[in-house]
């Protein structure tokens, strides 16, 4: 039997194309105009156009990758039969024989519009003067057409021995179809793949490939819930399904889905979901190639948008364009990955012989559970129908035993799913068996994600359950929500472990002091689940929360931790990112209503592992600083009460006192001293750390008749550099220097200005090192121009917003199109006792600091404090302001232009790469 001529073979598809087909109608153009190059490109983009308006019409995509697989083999037939015509004309063909074979997805006959080709030109005993002239032909006529052709040119043996050697070689061979030319030595070829290659080293196929799986899946993101999935490449796309076949076709001999029901290894409702699921990629990737033009397999925002009315799709009311599209997307390549999953751990369950999968001696558990090597099943048809509870604690078996379900087991518990009913989830054993998984002390995170992947999670906690695949488009959060609940367990998970006890050595030691970690896992998984259904979600979710925690069986402290944690999951971020620390009432406020100090420990995990869980590199040495820093003030609240902020005029003379004396003792003029801590504002002396005073008194006094002195500390491990100016005060000087910055391509973080009684002002900027802005705040010559152009600045020789607007031309070249993020601003009187705050959030630009700092200086506004915090294409700017006389913006009228004057400037900075 053959195993790959009769599955792989595709005939040439019904089409409505007008324009002449086939091959004998190919050959006739060839030989007419000698240039076959021209007329293949000119025949495949005819090709694409026509499958284009089928594509666009709604055809599905088995359809399409058809076609396009038949008009490519019309196109070698016909280029080969005019290489060998064209040999003919040069020399006798004598008894050389050569065919092309057809490899990888064109071996399958799945072409994408734009997918590459792969070509083996199998020849008979030595290469000759034939082999290599057709071969030439061909290949130059393809590559002028603009395809991408991998190709090869071997005899059968040759082929065979390095398939034995290589498995990549032996793995293109399993994808393999007779196109054109002498068909009697593709024969031989196949015979031999059989007889010489299947059989032989299978354990080291299954496992190399395998491997090759999970370096391919950790390479694309290692989920299949990214919110701009790789289709081709990425866990649940089209590899996966490609390497389960592979798998299969070594182990059983078949080359289709088909096959493998025939052999009872899968069942037709499983064959037919996941040729559903197939459909459904092919048609996005399609789509990809069709609006693109090229080779590309990432679902971006913008082919979401773009992709998903092709498909008839709309969002739910409230989601985010594109959204229904992925949501369908996840699905399928779940349907795709679960699929895989079941088929290769089938494949490998029984495989004998070989070191990888060499039997291992079998432990039963428990009645009607054993133990196998790394894979725990059930050995009782009706198991889970005696008792649906096993449902739950076969995951705890796992976990306790360190194993994974087999594949048929698996697929036991997916039929089994709806044995799960409102009267079981009401069952005490239920909370029971969910409430020991979170409280083992390893693999709480896999094992969660064991369960949601088979459904068992979302039937326990329907609330959970709704969160699939649900899309919230940004382009920082990488995850569905469902998938981000997961990943903050796991890294919460990973903390406790002391995976980072070197880099956050206090969130380690509470994390694993806490005796409450539990229930904190229990709301890492809750904490969205109010998402989906509008705003103030953490407030439904704690409503939500508080049923669910009754369900499980909480008593009402507990029920009371985890719905705080749920309903205040985003507070802590809030206030360390925007909130003025330094302002006693701030952190006081924050403290109180913690109220506990196991309840700030709590709060404190919970938001470190939400933060890491939004993408690589979101929580970073800044945030770590910002977030530690509110905890430790928080807790010094809790555990002292407010005996230190009694007597501030007290707390005052004692801190000058001590500066006094310091400065003195380093023969500072004492009349110096004493301008200094009379001129400077008391809220200096509460806020700044002492260490840094005496430089700060140090840059004053040397500024004399100069226009500004800087100076500029680094601090890597903290991944920000610190840049201090002083210079005289005027108006819009913080516009000035955040401009100057912007110019200069610096990321400002945050900035505290302060202004002496006599004039002198002293800003203090914190400027990032987040990804590639480190060497840039390192570069000595690039502070020696920012100081430079500033000095202009100051001086008025140079115009501040020309300065800007000639850096934006040359920042928002080739920028990357990005979502459009409505602008929003409010003007808060509540936060601070001293300033009014205001909020500026919005999509993220060049020049959008300068615009907005700008705007307030020709409001005649004064800016104290600036918080700049910006995730990918978002930014939320935080100014605490007063009006020139230094009080609170407090007149309605005047709140309402100020808002409205800062949404007319924003609105009108251009947003480079923005949708229309």
């Amino acid at each position: 039997m053959s195993l790959v001529t009769g599955a792989n073979r595709v005939e040439p598809a019904a089409s409505a194309m007008s324009s002449p087909r086939g091959a004998d109608a190919l050959l006739a153009q060839f030989v007419a105009s000698k240039t076959p190059g021209v007329i293949a490109r000119a025949y495949l983009q005819s090709v694409r156009a026509e499958l284009a308006e089928r594509h666009f019409a709604g055809a599905s995509g088995s359809e399409i990758t058809t076609a396009m697989t038949a008009a490519m083999d019309d196109l070698l037939r016909a280029l080969f039969r005019y290489a060998d015509a064209e040999h003919a004309k040069r020399a006798p063909k004598l008894n050389q024989k050569l065919a092309v074979v057809a490899r990888g997805g064109y071996g399958r006959g799945e072409l994408n519009p734009q997918s590459d080709i792969d070509l083996l030109f199998l020849h008979d005993y030595k290469r000759g003067p034939y082999a290599e002239i057709v071969t030439e032909i061909i290949l130059h006529a393809l590559w002028d057409a603009g395809l991408i052709v991998g190709h090869a040119a071997r005899t059968a043996k040759e082929s065979v021995r390095l398939a034995n050697e290589d498995l990549k070689e032996k793995t293109a061979l399993l994808d393999a179809r007779f196109l054109c030319g002498d068909e009697k030595l593709y024969a031989d070829l196949d015979k031999l793949l059989i007889a010489e290659v299947l059989n032989r080293n299978q354990d080291k196929f299954f496992a190399t490939k395998l491997e090759e799986s999970r370096k391919r899946h950790a390479q694309y993101g290692d989920s299949i819930y990214l919110l701009e999935p790789q289709i081709k490449e990425g866990e649940g796309g089209l590899r996966d399904l490609h390497t389960a076949m592979w798998l299969a076709k070594v182990k059983y001999k078949v080359h289709s889905l088909e096959e493998l029901v025939q052999r009872a290894v899968i069942t037709e409702p499983e064959a037919a979901e996941v040729i559903e699921a197939r459909d459904f990629l092919w048609r996005v990737r399609n789509s990809l190639h069709f609006l693109t033009g090229r080779h590309f397999d990432q679902i971006t925002f913008e082919m979401q948008e773009r992709i998903e009315p092709i498909f008839g799709l709309k969002p739910e009311e409230g989601q985010a364009a594109g959204s229904a599209l992925m949501r369908a997307y996840y699905q399928h390549a779940s349907t795709i990955h679960r699929f895989a999953e079941g088929l290769i751990a089938r494949v490998t369950e029984n495989s004998v012989g070989g070191r990888f999968f060499r039997r291992t001696p079998t432990r039963k558990i428990r009645p009607g559970v054993i133990v196998q090597g790394t894979l725990l099943s059930v050995v009782q048809s009706d198991f889970f129908e005696r008792d649906p509870l096993n449902l739950i604690t076969i995951y705890a078996d796992c976990q306790a035993q360190n194993v994974s379900l087999s594949g048929g087991t698996y697929q036991l518990v997916r039929d089994h799913l709806g044995l799960i009913d409102d009267a079981m989830r009401q069952d005490p054993r239920v909370a029971e068996a969910l409430m020991t998984i979170l409280s083992a002390r390893q693999r709480v995170a896999e094992t969660l994600e064991a369960m949601h992947l088979s459904g068992v999670l979302g039937m326990i906690i329907p609330e959970f359950g709704n969160l699939y695949a649900r899309v919230l488009h940004d382009l920082y959060h990488i995850y569905t929500v469902d998938r981000h609940s997961l990943v903050a367990v796991r890294e919460l998970e990973r903390l406790r472990t002391g995976e980072f006890k070197d880099s956050t050595p206090l969130l380690t030691e509470v994390a694993r002091e806490l005796p409450h970690l539990p229930l904190v896992f229990l709301a890492l998984l809750l904490h969205d689940i109010g998402k989906g259904h509008g705003h103030d979600h953490h407030e439904r979710g704690a409503r939500l929360t508080a049923e669910v925690s009754q369900r499980l069986g909480l008593n009402s402290e507990e029920i009371d931790l985890v719905v705080f944690l749920v309903r205040n999951h985003l507070m802590m971020s809030q206030v360390a990112q925007k909130g003025d620390l330094d302002d006693h009432t701030t952190v006081e406020e924050f403290a109180h209503t913690v109220g506990s100090i196991d309840r700030l420990k709590a709060l404190y995990l919970l938001t470190y592992a939400d933060m890491r869980a939004v993408a690589p590199k979101v929580y970073n040495n800044w945030r770590d600083m910002l977030l530690s820093d509110l905890y430790l003030r928080a807790l010094k609240v809790l555990e002292q009460g407010d005996r230190e902020a009694a007597d501030p005029a007290r707390r005052l003379a004692t801190v000058k006192a001590g500066i006094r004396q310091y400065l003195l003792a380093t023969e500072a003029p004492e009349a110096d001293v004493t301008a200094f801590l009379a001129e400077m504002p008391d809220r200096y002396f509460f806020t700044v750390p002492e260490d840094d005073i005496p430089l700060h008194f140090d840059l004053m006094r040397s500024l004399d008749d100069r226009p500004l002195v800087c100076r500029i500390r680094h601090f890597p491990e903290l991944e920000f550099s610190e840049f201090i100016v002083v210079t005289r005060d005027q108006p819009g000087l913080f516009a000035m220097i955040a401009g100057v910055l912007t110019a200069n391509n610096l990321n400002i973080l945050s900035a505290r200005i302060t202004t002496r009684s006599n004039g002198l002002a002293m800003d203090v900027f914190r400027v990032s090192h987040q990804m590639g802005e480190a060497s840039m705040a390192l570069e000595e010559d690039r502070w020696l121009r920012v100081e430079h152009d500033l000095e202009r600045v100051i001086t008025g020789q140079q115009d501040i917003a020309a300065l800007v607007a000639d850096a934006h031309h040359v920042q928002s070249a080739g920028r990357k199109f990005v979502r459009h993020v409505p602008t929003e601003v409010t003007v808060d009187n509540r936060t601070s006792e001293q300033f009014t705050v205001i909020d500026v959030f919005t999509q993220d630009r060049v020049g959008l600091l300068f615009a907005i700092t700008h705007t307030l200086f020709c409001l005649g506004l004064r800016i104290h404090l600036a918080r700049i915090s910006t995730n990918a294409d978002q930014a939320l700017d935080v100014f605490y302001v007063s009006d020139s006389a230094g009080g609170k913006i407090e007149d309605l009228d005047r709140m309402r232009e100020l808002r409205a004057a800062l949404l007319e400037k924003v609105e009108q900075n251009p947003r480079a790469g923005a949708a229309s």
